[in-house]
Formats: C-alpha cells, sequence, structure tokens
C-alpha cells in the first residue's frame, strides 16, 4: 500500500485549508486579526454574542450582537444582499457553505509497506492508530464513508485485478457463531458456502475454455476427470487413485507406513491427489519422511496444505481451490486449529456453554481456513484472552503461517511470547515453483527479505513510524530506535513489544523531542522500502488477473441449500424454542378444548355461534403472538451470525432468508396440525374432510404469517426489544379490526378499509365462513345460520377462494419483506 490517505469525513471547526472562523478576504489588517483572536479565546456562551461589525474603509469593530441597532442591521442586510436577485443566491450559498464546511479527520496517513509472502505480520499501535482500517483497506473491505487515496497492490496486480474478497480472509474480533450447531458442523457450512463449486461444473467450464482455445487434452487425464466428476464414478476411480500409492511403495516406505497410523498414509495420498490437480508431482518416500521429522521436530505435528497460490510470490496463477471443499480438508482445518478432539462439541453461547473464549477464537479462524484463502487478516486475534488462551491462538496462528500463508495480525499490547512469534527467524520452506518466471520473482523477493515488512508501526493519527524487520529477539527493532537519540535503552527481559509502545507514546515524544514520524521517513529504512514498493508494484511478467464468473464461491441455489442445512441443525438443536413451542401450543389446545367443550356443534342461538367464534379468535391472537414474540430473539442471533458470514463472502442476503423462511414451514404445519386435532375434536366441529381441511389451512397459514410477522419485525429494526415494541403497536390495531369485536358491517365506512387491510379479519373471514357459511338450519330467531353469518359478520361462503389467496399472499408478504429488509438494511454497528 503506498502513499494512501484514509479519511473520514465529519464535522469539524476548520476545513482542509479554510478556517470556518477565518478572517474576512476584506480585512487582511493585523488589527482586524487581533480582534478576531480576541473574540475566539472567549468561552463559548460569550463567543456565540460576540461579532465583528464592520464600518467600511477596512475598519470593524467588536460589538454585542444583542444590542445591534436598527441601522446597523440595516446596513448588515445591505451589504449581505445588494442586488435582491443575485446577492441572495450568493448569500444562501454563503450560509449552506459555512455551515457544510467539514474537516477530513485522517485516520490513515501516508502509510506505505510491503506484506512478506509466507509470513506473519505484526501492526501494532495505540488506540485510534488506524489498526483496523488498514487492515481493511488491505483486505478490500473499507465502509463506503470512508475515502481512500493511493494504491494497494498484491504483486502488482490493483484490487480490481486481485479480488481479495475471493482470494483472501478477514477475521473479525468478535467471535459469532450459531451455538446449536457443532464445531465440525459449523466448518462444514463454511465449506459448503465457500468452495469453488462441483466437479462438474468445473469440468463443463474448462471444457468449454479449452474448445474456444482450440485445445486438446490429454485423453487420458480427460477420461480420469470425467470419470471423476460424473455422479457414480467418482467413488471408484478416486478411490482406486488414492489407493494406488500402496502398490508401489518402496520397502522403506512400506515400513514407514506400518509404523504409522493409518490417518497419516491418508493425508500422503491427499497429498498425491492434490498434487496432481496442482500439476506437480511428489516424491512419495519423501512426504513421507517429512511426515515423521516433522513428529519428531514438533508434538503438534506442522500440517502440509496444498495452497491455491505460490506462498513465495503470492501470484495467483490458474488459481484452484479443493475441489467442492471436501471432507478429508475440513479435517486437516482442525487438526491444524487443534478442534479435533472437540469436533462434535456444540458451539454453545459466548460466555454460557459450549466452546470458551479460547476455542471460539480458534473456530473463527478455522471457519475462514476451509475457505483455503492465500491472505488471511486478523483483527485482534487475541483480544479478551488471558496469556495462556492468548499462546494457543498465537500458536493456531503460527500453524496457519506454516502452512504457506500470508498473516496480517492488529495486536493491542502483545506479550513477550506472542511477540515472538512474529520473529523474523521464523519461516516457511521455498516451495516447488515450475515457472522460471516467477522463480526469478519470488527470487528478486528473497533477496530484499531483510526491508521486506515484518512489523508495522502506527502512532496516532494514522502515521507510520516504523516499518521494517523485527529481527531475532525483536533485535532489528531494537536496534533502529536505539538509534535515534533521546531514546531510553532496551533493558534486558524487557517486553520488546512493551519497550517500544513507551518510547514511541506521544507524552515520550515530547519529552525527547523528536517527530518519529518524520524520523522514519527520512530514514535509510524508509529509502529503501519505497525502492522495493516501486519495484514490486509491478505484476510478474506472464501472470494474468484472476477471473471469477460470480460474485460468491457457489451458486444460488447451492448457497439455498447450505442455509437450510445450517437452520435445520439449528432448530432441531434449539427444543427451548421448536419444543417449547409446541407444548405452549398443546396446552393451548387442550385449555380451549375445555373451555368451549362441544360448542361446534350448537348453533340454535347467535350466542352459540359467538362463542364458536370466540375460540377462533383467541386462538388467533394466543398462539400467533407467542408464535411472532418467541421468534423474535432465535432470528435476531441468526442475523448477528448472518452479517459475520456475509461479510466473509459465504452467501448473499437472500439464501439466508430463504433457509430462515422455509425452516419454519414443518415447524409451524405439525404446529397447526396438533392444534387444528386437539381443537377441531373437543368443541365439535362438523367432521367433514372439507371443513376440517379448512381449518387447518386458516390455522396453518395464520401461524405462519405471525411467525414471519415477527421475523420481519426483527429484520426492520436494529434488535429484537425494538422489534417487540413495534411489534405489539399492531397486535391492538389487529385485535380491533378483526371483525369479532366490531362485525365489519358496524363499522363506521370511513374505517373498513382497514379491515380489508388486517389480517387477522381474512384469517376470521375464513374460519367462520368455512365452518358456518354454507350451514342452512334455522336458528331460534328463525334466521338461517348461513343468512346471519352473511347479514352480521359479512362472511360468505362462496368467497373462500379469495379468503384463502389472501391469506397465503399475506404469508408470503411478510416472508419477501424479510428478505427484502435482510438485504438492504445493515444494522451492524461495526
Amino acid at each position: 500500500m503506498e502513499g494512501s490517505d484514509i479519511y473520514r469525513v465529519g464535522s469539524a471547526r476548520l476545513s482542509a485549508n479554510v478556517d470556518v472562523f477565518s478572517k474576512s478576504s476584506r480585512g487582511e489588517d493585523e488589527e482586524e486579526a487581533l480582534k478576531w483572536a480576541a473574540i475566539e479565546r472567549l468561552p463559548t456562551y460569550l463567543r456565540i454574542r460576540r461579532a465583528l461589525l464592520s464600518e467600511g474603509e477596512g475598519k470593524a469593530r467588536e460589538i454585542d450582537v444583542n444590542s445591534l441597532g436598527f441601522i446597523e442591521r440595516s446596513n448588515l442586510l445591505q451589504r449581505l444582499m445588494r442586488i435582491a436577485e443575485t446577492d441572495n443566491e450568493k448569500f444562501l450559498l454563503k450560509l449552506k457553505e459555512r455551515i457544510d464546511r467539514k474537516k477530513p479527520l485522517p485516520i490513515l496517513h501516508d502509510v506505505s509497506g510491503i506484506i512478506k509472502p509466507g509470513r506473519m505480520t505484526l501492526l501494532l499501535g495505540p488506540p485510534s492508530s488506524g489498526k483496523t482500517t488498514l487492515l481493511l483497506a488491505l483486505a478490500g473491505k473499507l465502509d463506503k464513508d470512508l475515502k481512500l487515496s493511493g494504491r494497494v497492490t498484491y504483486n502488482g496486480h490493483g484490487m480490481d485485478e486481485f479480488v481479495p474478497q475471493r482470494s483472501a480472509a478477514y477475521i473479525s474480533q468478535y467471535n459469532l457463531h450459531i451455538g446449536e450447531m457443532t464445531v465440525r458442523e459449523t466448518l462444514a457450512f463454511s465449506a459448503k458456502c465457500q468452495g469453488v463449486g462441483p466437479r462438474l461444473e468445473m469440468l463443463v467450464e474448462l471444457s468449454r475454455r479449452e474448445k474456444e482455445a482450440n485445445i486438446k487434452p490429454d485423453p487420458d487425464i480427460d477420461m480420469f476427470m470425467k470419470a471423476a466428476a460424473l455422479d457414480g464414478q467418482a467413488t471408484s476411480v478416486m478411490t482406486d487413485y488414492i489407493l494406488k500409492p500402496q502398490a508401489i511403495l518402496s520397502d522403506e516406505a512400506m515400513a514407514e507406513k506400518h509404523a504409522n497410523r493409518t490417518g497419516e498414509l491418508i493425508e500422503v495420498s491427499a497429498s498425491q491427489k492434490n498434487s496432481l490437480e496442482r500439476g506437480h508431482s511428489q516424491n512419495r518416500k519423501g512426504v513421507l519422511s517429512s511426515k515423521l521429522e516433522a513428529k519428531v521436530r514438533d508434538l503438534n505435528g506442522k500440517q502440509g496444505m496444498v495452497l491455491p497460490f505460490l506462498p513465495l510470490s503470492i501470484t495467483f496463477d490458474e488459481i484452484k481451490y479443493s475441489v467442492d471443499m471436501p471432507q478429508m480438508f475440513i479435517e486437516e482445518v482442525m487438526e491444524l486449529v487443534e478442534l479435533t478432539s472437540l469436533r462434535g462439541a456444540l458451539v454453545g453461547l459466548p460466555g454460557v456453554d459450549g466452546l470458551s473464549t479460547e476455542q471460539r477464537k480458534r473456530l473463527t479462524i478455522a471457519v475462514e481456513l476451509v475457505a483455503n484463502p492465500s491472505i488471511i487478516f486478523m483483527d485482534e486475534p487475541t483480544s479478551g484472552l488471558d496469556a495462556r488462551a492468548a499462546a494457543i491462538v498465537m500458536r493456531t496462528v503460527r500453524n496457519t503461517v506454516d502452512t504457506g500463508r500470508t498473516v496480517v495480525c492488529t495486536i493491542h499490547q502483545p506479550s513477550i511470547d506472542i511477540f515472538d512469534a512474529f520473529d523474523e527467524a521464523r519461516r516457511i520452506d521455498i516451495c516447488q515453483v515450475e515457472s522460471k518466471v516467477t522463480v526469478s520473482y519470488c527470487m528478486k523477493l528473497l533477496t530484499a527479505s531483510t526491508t521486506i515488512l515484518q512489523l508495522l508501526l502506527l502512532q496516532r493519527g494514522g502515521e507510520e513510524i516504523y516499518a521494517g524487520p523485527v529481527g531475532h529477539h525483536a533485535f532489528k527493532m531494537i536496534e533502529y530506535f536505539e538509534g535515534i537519540d533521546g531514546v531510553a535503552r532496551f533493558k534486558d527481559a524487557y517486553n520488546p513489544a512493551t519497550w517500544m509502545m513507551e518510547i514511541t507514546s506521544e507524552a515520550q515524544e515530547a519529552a525527547v523531542g523528536v517527530n518519529f514520524a518524520d524520523i522514519y521517513k527520512n530514514s535509510e529504512l524508509h529509502r529503501r522500502n519505497k525502492a522495493l514498493i516501486k519495484e514490486l508494484s509491478s505484476p510478474a511478467p506472464g501472470s494474468r488477473d484472476l477471473y471469477f464468473p460470480t460474485q460468491y464461491s457457489q451458486p444460488f441455489s447451492t448457497q439455498c441449500m447450505a442455509c437450510l442445512w445450517k437452520q435445520h441443525l439449528s432448530y432441531w438443536r434449539n427444543p427451548p424454542y421448536t419444543a417449547v413451542r409446541i407444548l405452549f401450543t398443546t396446552f393451548i389446545a387442550l385449555m380451549f378444548g375445555t373451555i368451549f367443550w362441544d360448542l361446534g356443534f350448537k348453533r340454535k342461538s347467535q350466542q352459540d355461534l359467538f362463542n364458536a367464534m370466540g375460540s377462533m379468535y383467541a386462538a388467533v391472537l394466543f398462539i400467533g403472538i407467542q408464535n411472532a414474540s418467541s421468534v423474535q430473539p432465535v432470528v435476531a442471533v441468526q442475523r448477528t451470525v448472518f452479517y459475520r458470514e456475509r461479510a466473509a463472502g459465504m452467501y448473499s442476503a437472500m439464501p439466508y432468508a430463504f433457509g430462515q423462511v422455509v425452516i419454519e414451514l414443518p415447524y409451524i404445519l405439525l404446529q397447526a396440525i396438533i392444534y387444528g386435532l386437539i381443537v377441531y375434536a373437543m368443541i365439535g366441529f362438523e367432521w367433514t374432510a372439507e371443513k376440517f381441511f379448512w381449518y387447518i389451512f386458516f390455522m396453518y397459514f395464520t401461524f405462519l404469517y405471525f411467525t414471519f410477522y415477527g421475523m420481519m419485525a426483527v429484520a426492520v429494526t436494529p434488535n429484537y426489544n425494538i422489534a417487540a415494541i413495534v411489534a405489539s403497536a399492531f397486535y391492538g390495531i389487529w385485535n380491533l379490526f378483526s371483525g369479532f369485536i366490531v362485525p365489519r358491517t358496524r363499522m363506521p365506512i370511513w374505517w373498513r378499509w382497514y379491515f380489508w387491510a388486517c389480517p387477522v379479519a381474512w384469517t376470521l373471514y375464513g374460519l367462520v365462513a368455512s365452518q358456518f357459511g354454507d350451514i342452512k338450519e334455522k336458528m331460534d330467531t328463525g334466521e338461517l345460520v348461513e343468512d346471519f353469518v352473511r347479514d352480521y359478520f359479512g362472511f360468505r361462503h362462496d368467497f373462500l377462494g379469495v379468503v384463502a389467496v389472501v391469506i397465503v399472499g399475506i404469508s408470503v408478504l411478510f416472508g419477501f419483506i424479510f428478505g427484502f429488509a435482510i438485504k438492504v438494511f445493515n444494522f451492524q454497528k461495526r
């Protein structure tokens, strides 16, 4: 990133070049300047009451605005609007200009540096130094209200060419996950969403491009890829290939094989398969030997992964991800972040149950790793952790770097152990590279490795004061700062990070009388960095831009099915919501059944019909409002996780809304059937297939639209507390216009329109009309039941089809508004 300024536009008294309370263009004399300075020194209460009144000939005097006389006011208006047709517009523009003047508030100022590929880079600085903003800028995730100047390049490719949103991962300091899913299921969901696509789709795209370029593939390779991609052949062909190495291992390798567990052989086979996909071959004996050596060197074992990039140069040449994210890769990621023992543990709620804070942080890292990113940006990975937990997380980060990835971390105050993790001595082995052009480009980086950024130190205001290697035990960093006159010497056994933050604080900077930002900009280190930036800001010869045909890794249908699978697990393992709702419905059904026992067939009097309608009315409000209220906290929690997953590029808003809406359908259907069977039998409505169907139908869609309404209320509000307040206001209105308290025929004519806009009114219309709208029995008044229902309530049996369509439409409308609001509104604070 070179020569960039990032700033937020905010209200301030000063603009970039012009003072809001600057001297008038006509009063350049020192006397007026002194008078204006005197006004500015006054307290705010007095300052807004004092002003300079021009008296002509360049003279001005200080005056109390409250004592402004008639003649003085007239002269002021005369100067402002001498010619009404033109000066009025100028006056308004000047007034608007003063009010709207804003000062750019710098967050980052002229920050330049290089992120060393295949290494960990530590980003340090005090609060408000712009660490997170720089991280977001590098990851291509800056907010729209931030203005950016300068250039960020990846191996010379600009942000539009490299597409960091698809090839890099940003890990926030907030660990948001679905508590009802296990560790492995969480990773599996991330893999479903962030894979490149099924083998068949990739093969179709490859075949199309080969045809356009008139390229004939190798027949054997073509046969193998097609057999592996087509359904029914993938298992046999791939299995034969994976098992093939066992037949050609040398005697020595076979001995080593028997000495190792079966899981290592699977890892070897996976390495061989991925090597073929990558275009490189590996010596099988060498793979086994390296595995054994790694086990001896590191008790935890270092993971070797096939990455979709060349880690030393970060050149994305014919990028490949693990095809359709194999299950084996998920296992490797879990082992990499040391979560294998917790694979079946539920994530749980933070601070309540499930994983600890440190384990949740490692899970957050793993969720991004399954996408096989080339570069990982971590914002405060150790925040909120004690020393032991932070050390475990940093060991995970180090393991990630050992796989060849580039990692950039922001840490507020690293301990000695954490700081040692960024030691210059830690580096990865050089990968095997086929292209001579790429090798030369890698060697250019390696030759300049002593000046490539290892530590980036920012001070308050977003200015960099050091950008260079840390060195073994922070030797190079200490050497740089000790070379500045007046800086205190480093003490043995002291934390280098703490010492560095202390000597570069604003207080120490003022005490020593130096400007660390200016010293760095005039240093030889800065000149070497700028020269290297200029040299590496052009793409390597022969490299090509990345191309992604779609914004997301998976097609829309795959995103929908993945989100539905996640919601299924979340609901199935959330009995406080799903099971309690069913139990509540059963209890209400039994209570209403006993209260309105055997009243369904009584139709002799108007009161009998009112009683039967009362059972329907009560059920709609009791269970409907309960559904809407209980779903709101569930959706609120799911939405916070959705914000993180959408920002990570897993899926768009519509698949999430689809999964959230569809998963409610079977649960509400079960709820409606349970309630309908109990109440219909106990109240004693007429047992015909048509009437029973209509009763279940209207109850089902009523419970459904109430549930969707609760979800919609959350989607259009910042949190479920406000959603509950907003929703409750409509419950009262719906109750009033439902047609039970005051029938539609008895409503004032100017309010009847809202009856047709009230969902509950349509529900009662359908229930009453379906049960009593076609009954031709006479009541004790001599009036037919059918006629009474039509005349008193305004319900007609022949209108049932329209009512059914409207009820379904209301459910669809609320579900659509929920999805639209999720897509458009973003209430995430950060």
